[in-house]
């Protein structure tokens, strides 16, 4: 991976742009991270990163990658202008309209991931995880689809490793509400979960990215022996493993849910990830909506028809592995490279 501006013109020039974006979490920096490992061996590759979260570098460094760091997008302008590269991917933080012409006079290609914002508008191509049912009006730079997700090394290493999907004694769910958790549905959930009369593990995963106290969910869980808090950094990677099911946000969490086959329940942590279209019923989800209206009643209803009905969890997973998720990568490395390569038919904009 290129730290330096130096170019090699019998490959082709890749630059990733990412800025850390709370509301998306920290997987678009995997994300950046995932496809820069994949092509880094074909063509050239630099990361330009703009953050201040030592947690957003912890991962970088935990891929032994050394990005470009810049503060101000009159920098980054400076070194793409120098760099010219063949293609621009930008994921994080959604894109300004004066960012993205400021980048496009010195590259051929752009494309984003995710991109939400009016600079999407400018992108060559803007891919979609995070998608909403089909518009009619949708841009015709978008790409759509579950394969918008990379998957990371650890994710698929824990995929391979799950053994089966037979039920635990007692049933164990998994709680895990990641990218900040706005609305601390970890605590309503973990609340109705206890009003559940039936022998249950329960495990609430706290991530570096959880916003609020433990200590209300510390004694909520000090007089029940088979519920616990676990505190990790990527605390649903360290319990996919053992999950019976897993209870989440409605964001990117789900995909790795997906990607190793665990039947899942999903509520919505705000208006945004309640358009994603994702996590439905048909990809393997059973989905609430908005996770601050949820009812106790509607969360212990989907809870028992998952431990009670063995058809019922076996469909779940097997929708979900339908999907593929984890043939992911080789399809958005050959996605960039066409790109790269200008092996595409966009419309340019």
């Amino acid at each position: 991976m290129n730290n330096e501006l130096t170019t090699h013109s019998e490959k082709k020039k890749i630059a990733f742009i990412v800025e850390y974006c709370e509301t998306k979490g920290l997987y678009p920096i995997e994300r950046v991270a995932t496809l820069a490992k994949l092509l880094e061996n074909e063509e050239t590759v630099w990361i330009f990163l703009k953050t201040t979260n030592n947690d957003v570098l912890q991962i970088f460094k935990n891929e032994q990658i050394s990005p470009i760091l810049f503060d101000r997008h009159n920098e980054l302008t400076k070194h793409i202008r120098n760099l010219q590269p063949d293609l621009i991917v930008q994921d994080g933080k959604d894109t300004l309209i004066e960012h993205v012409e400021q980048l496009k006079p010195y590259c051929k290609t752009l494309v984003h991931f995710d991109d939400f914002g009016e600079g999407a508008r400018f992108a060559d191509c803007n891919i979609i995880a995070l998608f909403e049912e089909t518009k009619e009006n949708a841009a015709q730079n978008m790409l759509a689809g579950p394969y918008a997700f990379a998957v990371t090394d650890t994710i698929r290493s824990i995929a391979e490793s799950r053994a089966s999907n037979e039920l635990s004694s007692p049933p164990h769910i998994v709680v895990a509400y990641e990218d900040g958790d706005e609305n601390n549905l970890t605590y309503r959930t973990l609340r109705h979960l206890t009003q559940l009369n039936i022998p249950l593990k329960v495990t609430v995963a706290i991530d570096r990215e959880f916003k609020h106290s433990v200590e209300d969910l510390q004694m909520m869980v000090l007089s029940r022996r088979n519920t616990k808090i676990f505190k990790h950094e990527r605390a649903l990677e360290q319990l996919l493993t053992e999950a019976d099911i897993v209870i989440c946000n409605a964001s990117y969490t789900p995909y790795k849910v997906a990607a190793v086959g665990v039947p899942c329940i999903t509520a919505a942590q705000n208006e945004i990830e309640l358009n994603n279209a994702f996590p439905r019923e048909h990809n393997g989800f059973i989905h609430l909506g908005l996770g601050r209206k949820m009812k106790q009643s509607n969360i212990q209803n989907a809870v028992m028809e998952l431990l009670l009905h063995e058809i019922r969890r076996e469909r779940t997973v097997r929708k979900q592995l339908e999907l593929e998720i984890l043939d992911n990568n080789e399809i958005l490395k050959s996605l960039l490279l066409d790109f790269a390569y200008e092996r595409h038919n966009m419309v340019s904009l």
